[in-house]
């Protein structure tokens, strides 16, 4: 969580100094990610957009429209950030 790719993409997704990212180590099972990190021997990192009720793979899953502005946002600010 602290290797410099890390500590570019917080800094790259920060607006304000007292915005709190949450950073885990892991992820749901159903996240096929480990393929690409065992393969290409190379760190990864997850940004989720997600609201914290959207109850992913139920049938009442949810997302709400700030969330996609937000991501759309978020996402912006990844790709045009020049990397560290």
């Amino acid at each position: 969580m602290n290797i410099p790719f890390a500590e570019w993409l917080e800094k790259a997704i920060r607006e304000k100094e007292a915005d709190t990212i949450v950073k885990i180590r892991m992820m749901g099972g159903t996240v096929p990610v480990a393929a690409f990190i065992n393969e290409l021997n190379i760190p990864a990192v997850i940004v989720p957009l997600v609201n914290p009720d959207n109850n992913q793979h139920s049938p009442n899953k949810n997302l709400k429209i700030k969330n996609i502005k937000y991501g759309i946002k978020t996402f912006y600010k990844i790709l045009s950030t020049p990397l560290i």
